[in-house]
C-alpha cells in the first residue's frame, strides 16, 4: 500500500501528543462557535481549521521514530 494512505500505528508518546493536539483544536472550535455567527466565512474557518487538524495528527503520526 501507498505509504501516504496506509494506517501509521503510533506509539503511546505520539498518542498523548495527538490527544493534547485534538484537545487545542477543540478548544478553537468551541471559541469559534462562541465568537462567530453562523454563515459562509464561520463555515470556511471551521473547515480550515479541520484540515489543519488533519494535517497536524498526520505530522505526528509519520514521523520516523529515532531508534
Amino acid at each position: 500500500m501507498h505509504p501516504t494512505v496506509r494506517f501509521n500505528n503510533v506509539s503511546s508518546e505520539k498518542n498523548n501528543r495527538i490527544d493534547t493536539i485534538r484537545e487545542k483544536f477543540s478548544d478553537l472550535l468551541y471559541e469559534l462557535d462562541k465568537l462567530c455567527l453562523p454563515g459562509r466565512e464561520t463555515s470556511l474557518a471551521r473547515t480550515k481549521i479541520e484540515e489543519a487538524l488533519f494535517w497536524a495528527i498526520k505530522g505526528v503520526s509519520r514521523e520516523v521514530d529515532n531508534e
